[in-house]
């Protein structure tokens, strides 16, 4: 999953959220106080203009009074004291500042508030969702909706839970592989041990008194003992190699002589099932970096298959050829076929088949795992393929650089 990208940081947005409510609760202030103001300054001179007019009524009166009395003397008119506004009280200043103040900060409060709602429910949002994926409901996603680091959250718990219900998953995958290697394990020591004991038992008891047939059990016993012996093996390989135990130890190797070599062990092989044996190859020499003793291993099996099961073919063919970057190694049997639905089986442990004919040959049933699993460890890859033109199987290797 590709990992969330941030473009917008939370934090800045919070400043920006702060200052805009801040321009919001100024603009709004001054505009309140501008309306006091104004209503104020109305209503002061509204009171002045009705003062004058009483005190002009009022002095037309006196002025009509003093006409018709003779003059005694001379009235002295008190000097008129200028009316304050309140607007020039500082207790109403005060007032009005403290109640702007007291107002701004709620009205500042209630607007920051307002522009972060929305953060405050994606936040129960992305809680509700972490709670659902701790009680096990991985299939729960917490919604990306912004480009901040909540929304960074967000894609990391839904990446995370991802992980965890993969890592389930291959657990349960794992354990159900170790009970079905413990039943596969179970089933294929119980028969040759059952047969063994079987035979020996005959023997121990005196129920076989003819030398040859005695001698004929007990050959029976050791061969079934070896097979025992050989499936012990290969499965000591498997679990190493399938639970990365198994350290390689690289070098160069020349394919054209690795597999020439191989072919000449195996040639008395060849000899005894009358099969004829050919190696082709375009290129004089295939360096790759592997490990000598496992590669080994990987074509002792494939071409230990193609005596087991390509006895009425009665040929065995091995062909290198050069690609851009890897060599490509082809054996070819041409005897038994494998059946078009099972071909991509092969490779899976204790797989066989031809069930019945496990015994005829001694396999084990763990050969191609094993080959494929040293092969992967390469780098490289094995495929098979089986048609009237023969069964192959294909291993493909890096070059060394």
């Amino acid at each position: 999953m590709k990992k969330y990208k941030v473009e917008e940081n939370f934090q800045k947005r919070i400043i920006r959220y702060a200052i805009l409510s801040l321009l919001i609760t100024i603009l709004i202030e001054i505009m309140v106080v501008g309306i006091i103001y104004l209503g104020g300054y109305v209503f002061s001179n509204r009171q002045t203009n009705d003062e004058m007019n009483i005190e002009m009524q009022s002095d037309m009166v006196e002025n009509n009074r003093l006409a018709d009395t003779p003059m005694i003397a001379k009235a002295t008119v008190p000097e008129e004291i200028p009316e304050q506004s309140f607007l020039d009280n500082k207790g109403a200043v005060f007032v009005i500042a403290a109640i702007c103040m007291v107002s701004g900060a709620i009205l500042f409060t209630c607007l920051f508030i307002f522009y972060l709602q929305r953060y405050y429910r994606y936040i129960a949002e992305i809680t509700e969702g972490i709670n659902r994926i701790a009680l096990g409901d991985f299939e729960s996603k917490i919604p990306v909706r912004y480009n901040d680091e909540l929304s960074s959250v967000a894609d990391t718990v839904n990446r995370l839970s991802v992980s965890i219900q993969k890592m389930i998953e291959v657990q349960k995958e794992n354990e159900q592989s170790k009970n079905d290697l413990i039943t596969s394990v179970a089933h294929d020591l119980r028969t040759p041990l059952t047969s063994i004991i079987g035979y020996l038992d005959l023997v121990r008891l005196g129920k076989v008194t003819d030398e040859n047939m005695r001698k004929r059990y007990v050959g029976i016993a050791y061969n079934k003992a070896k097979r025992l012996q050989n499936l012990i093996e290969d499965l000591f390989a498997y679990t190493q190699l399938s639970f990365g135990k198994v350290k390689l130890r690289n070098s160069e190797l020349d394919m054209v002589k690795f597999l020439e070599q191989i072919a000449e062990e195996f040639y008395p092989i060849f000899q005894d099932s009358n099969l004829e044996y050919t190696f082709r190859t375009d290129v004089a020499k295939a360096v790759v970096y592997g490990d000598g003793d496992m590669l080994e291993r990987v074509f002792a099996n494939l071409y230990g298959n193609a005596v087991k099961y390509g006895k009425e073919g009665e040929k065995v063919e091995a062909y290198l050829e050069e690609k851009d970057d890897t060599f490509e190694i082809r054996i070819t049997n041409y005897g038994q076929l494998i059946p078009k639905e099972e071909i991509e089986n092969i490779f899976e442990r204790f797989y066989r088949v031809d069930s019945s004919r496990s015994g005829e040959t001694g396999g084990t049933g763990l050969g191609l795992a094993i080959a494929r699993n040293i092969v992967v460890m390469h780098g490289g890859a094995i495929t098979a393929t089986s048609n009237i033109g023969g069964t192959t199987f294909t291993v493909t290797l890096n070059k060394a650089i």
